[in-house]
């Protein structure tokens, strides 16, 4: 006749959830020691823009710029200006020049004095409707961004491409992915 010990089954649930939540208690550990230590860099520039597909107001490109920069890092005070324009709210014509002063993270410099700033490298892709704001149709200003994006940004593994059909809007012509240096407070 086989016995059973009283209590063995809560037990056993007992160790099962201590063992899962160990396992989950590592990753946070893991998470932590992956956190780098990064300072705000100030960056000034100009994107030129010259569109035969899509056509922007100041406002709207401005708008354009200042998110696609946000998702990728940049501190959220940045200031973006479009001149070029001939009106503020309606289509302009085919070249822009997009000014920006921004600040965005880049690993500390062990000789700095200053405060680091915790930040981490997290992915980040934008191809169209992804983020929600990017359309098949930004492949133009997504492409003349690339040279500002590589001198502003740390970035790693970066991949981006960009085959953009004049006057024409093709369907996943542009696609950037890769780890930047982020702030894990929004």
């Amino acid at each position: 006749m086989k016995h059973s010990i009283p209590g063995y089954p809560q037990t056993a649930a007992l160790a099962a959830i201590i063992a899962v939540l160990a396992a989950y208690s590592s990753p946070v550990k893991a998470a932590d020691a992956a956190a780098t230590p990064a300072q705000w860099q100030e960056h000034k520039g100009s994107i030129d823009y010259f569109g035969l597909t899509s056509h922007y107001s100041c406002t709207g490109i401005e708008s354009q710029v200042k998110q696609v920069l946000k998702t990728l890092g940049a501190r959220k005070d940045m200031v973006v200006d479009a001149s070029g324009c001939t009106s503020l709210d309606r289509p302009s014509s085919h070249s822009l020049t997009v000014s920006v002063h921004m600040y965005s993270l880049a690993p500390a410099d062990k000789s700095d004095t200053a405060s680091p700033v915790m930040a981490s490298w997290a992915p980040v892709e934008i191809k169209p409707k992804h983020p929600y704001f990017v359309d098949d149709g930004d492949c133009e200003l997504i492409d003349q961004m690339k040279g500002f994006i590589a001198k502003n940004f740390s970035a790693q593994n970066l991949d981006y491409r960009a085959a953009c059909t004049p006057h024409e809007v093709t369907m996943d012509s542009f696609n950037v992915h890769g780890e930047f240096l982020k702030t894990s407070t929004p």
